[in-house]
């Protein structure tokens, strides 16, 4: 066998010299930011769109929310409802609603009544003797219950009252300023049942007179309505969850009725929401709650807890009433000390 030709076999390729070319062409960011022309043009684009943005947001807004109108001036008022110190009542869709109780302040409503000083020191007078059997005993009243009795019938005002001239058999005396016991319905004396009606004063606030109403079913109250045109009869609902249960009153009503704490409201609009409520097709003068006896001696507390003072030393005490969801809730709101 013949051996190749070492001749015959092929040559290695000869290595390639390396070329050097041309320097790489300047970069993006070195060619166009000789001048910082990059990163102004790129800021100046990012302010513009920004700007659109919000020419756009508050345009739309403009558009959603109508005409813009200047806000209206503010201004404290002084708004009176239909409670005796104008609390406000509750609203009436803005339109007028005539079972709303429209406030009439008790010193108005005194003058409306009592015109003159003069009168309304002989309604006082006339109201003492009723209800003392000492005459010249200066028992405190409350303009707003001197108001409310003197608009009374003169026999009705003696059966709601009790006579001084007949002793009572309340359920314990009263106690004066020299701290002896007083007769009649719980004494006459500064703690007694007709002393403290005399001078305490209620006052709610409703919304109309079926408000009214129910405030005073939730307190257990009887009611009593003088009926016109001279107060001769009276017809008494003696249990509110029961109004179709009313009768005339009796001597016995009034006697047992004396001897509970009573509270009335001349205002023509509470009146007749109360009456009209009840299902009385009359306009009386006024209306009267008498309430539990439980409910007076928690009024009672109040009263000499206010400031400390002794009850034969208080000319009036009123107190705010408060019911919600059927439970009432008593504060004293104003006391006066007796002169």
């Amino acid at each position: 066998m013949q051996s190749p030709n070492p001749k015959d076999a092929q040559a290695p390729e000869e290595p390639v010299p390396f070329a050097i070319g041309t320097l790489p062409e300047e970069e993006f960011w070195e060619r166009y930011n000789r001048r910082l022309e990059f990163p102004l043009a790129a800021v100046a684009a990012v302010l513009l769109h920004v700007i659109v943005f919000v020419v756009l947001v508050f345009g739309l807004l403009s558009l959603m929310s109508g005409t813009q109108t200047p806000d209206p001036k503010l201004e404290m008022v002084d708004v009176r409802g239909l409670d005796e110190s104008g609390l406000g009542s509750m609203g009436s869709g803005g339109n007028p609603d005539p079972n709303i109780i429209k406030d009439v302040t008790p010193e108005q409503a005194l003058r409306d009544v009592l015109p003159t000083p003069q009168a309304i020191a002989e309604a006082k007078e006339k109201i003492q003797k009723i209800v003392l059997d000492d005459p010249s005993e200066n028992i405190p009243i409350s303009p707003q219950n001197l108001g409310k009795y003197s608009q009374l019938d003169d026999e009705l005002r003696k059966k709601l009252l009790g006579n001084g001239s007949q002793k009572g058999s309340g359920p314990g005396a009263g106690r004066g300023d020299s701290g002896d016991p007083g007769a009649g319905p719980g004494g006459t004396g500064a703690d007694s049942t007709r002393a403290r009606g005399l001078r305490w004063v209620l006052r709610f606030q409703v919304a109309n007179g079926r408000d009214y109403l129910e405030q005073l079913r939730a307190m257990g109250a009887e009611i009593l309505v003088p009926l016109p045109p001279n107060d001769k009869e009276s017809i008494l609902f003696p249990d509110l969850n029961k109004p179709s249960q009313k009768r005339t009153a009796t001597d016995d009503d009034f006697r047992r009725l004396a001897r509970k704490i009573q509270f009335g409201d001349t205002r023509r609009d509470a009146v007749v929401g109360v009456v009209g409520a009840l299902g009385l097709d009359v306009t009386p003068k006024t209306f009267f709650a008498f309430f539990p006896k439980e409910l007076e001696e928690q009024l009672a507390r109040l009263e000499t807890g206010f400031k400390g003072r002794r009850a034969e030393h208080i000319e009036e005490t009123i107190f705010r009433v408060t019911v919600r969801g059927g439970r009432h809730e008593f504060v004293v709101e104003e006391q006066t000390a007796k002169r």
